[in-house]
């Protein structure tokens, strides 16, 4: 079974993301759009020839929904749905289906998570917008009383007045680190923009790591050769590779034992950004994996882990990923995490060149 010329053209053939229509109990593809040929790897001639469920290994809770929405004829959408491919790679996904009582099939639709980050990226803009501001409206006044503390100091006498003049001082440089903390979120964006290798970037982050840390964990590199090289801030892309292997350096030793961190670079196909004036980017073929098989992220904050102040450590600031996310997004890319306990995937994705950059 085939479907009609005419009904390709309502599926629109150039959606940017993948797109099947199923039909029966075994989810037999009748047919698949051209960013579905890139994310199983198969043509749609060839996709049409199998079933969906053989192809792609998909969650219980995935297959009930398939059912419920071919017997009910009702819209079944799962946002954070663990599908694994053929070549046995796993990830998470938003699993959106409908039904189409002209075939009597279901329309699956499959979405990247990076691809829904672009509301986190809108609100990290505001938030950068927000430090500066308010860096600028508190350090002056801080600076004034600085100044006011210094002038003080050779006038008092008595040892719980020089003790208060001490706490002041101390209190205004414990406030000037929060505000530098607070303004760094709105001064990464790229600037010095060059070709680099981003596999020399990677190599110095580890090996910075290595000899700053060194308690245990071994470093693993595994990187695509063919991979060219990127047009990227090399100084503001370092800061953002350094922020996350440090994520799993300090999640590994949370752990207290030893562990692996690998670095790896590869092709990847299926993924578009969004840019503001609502613009699909071309794509975001080039992937940067950070993999540390440490305890993994919480779930309570596993989907927010990129939002300002959202830490899953004692004592962080949650900052750091929210400065890696804008360092990405400058870049015109998209930054995306799989957790599990044992196994935590940071993926960066970049365009070639200045494509996504706008």
């Amino acid at each position: 079974m085939s479907l009609p010329r005419s009904d390709i053209n309502e599926l629109a053939e150039d959606l940017p993301y993948a797109l099947w229509l199923l039909s029966g109990e075994r989810a037999e593809i009748l047919w698949a759009n051209s960013e579905a040929e890139q994310w199983i790897g198969q043509s749609s001639r060839v996709q049409m020839s199998q079933n969906f469920i053989d192809l792609v290994a998909l969650p219980p809770d995935a297959l009930r929904g398939y059912q419920r929405c071919l017997e009910t004829a009702s819209p079944v959408i799962i946002r954070d749905c663990q599908i694994e491919f053929n070549d046995h790679r796993s990830r998470a996904l938003a699993y959106h289906l409908s039904f189409f009582p002209s075939q009597s099939g279901v329309g699956l639709q499959l979405q990247s998570a990076a691809t829904q980050k672009n509301e986190n990226i809108a609100n990290l803009d505001a938030m950068s917008a927000m430090g500066r501001m308010l860096a600028h409206e508190i350090k002056n006044p801080l600076a004034g009383i600085s100044g006011a503390v210094q002038l003080l100091r050779p006038d008092v006498t008595s040892e719980e007045a020089v003790s208060l003049l001490g706490l002041i001082g101390g209190e205004i440089d414990r406030i000037r680190r929060l505000v530098d903390r607070m303004e760094t979120l709105g001064e990464q964006d790229p600037a010095n923009m060059t070709d680099v290798n981003i596999h020399e970037v990677l190599r110095r982050a580890a090996q910075v790591m290595s000899a700053e840390k060194g308690r245990g964990i071994d470093f693993t590199e595994r990187y695509d050769p063919s991979l060219p090289s990127l047009r990227a801030d090399e100084d503001v892309m370092m800061q953002a590779v350094l922020n996350l292997i440090k994520n799993s350096v300090e999640a590994i030793e949370q752990s207290g034992q030893g562990g692996e961190i690998t670095l790896t670079t590869l092709f990847r196909s299926g993924v578009r950004r969004r840019h503001k004036s609502g613009e699909l980017s071309a794509g975001l073929p080039v992937e940067i994996r950070i993999t540390d098989d440490g305890p993994g992220l919480p779930t309570a904050i596993r989907d927010k882990i990129f939002q300002p102040f959202i830490s899953g450590k004692p004592a962080g600031q949650g900052l750091g990923l929210a400065v890696v996310s804008k360092i990405i997004a400058g870049h015109g890319g998209l930054i995306e995490v799989e957790s599990r306990p044992g196994k935590t995937v940071f993926s960066i994705l970049l365009p070639y060149g200045d494509e996504g950059i706008r």
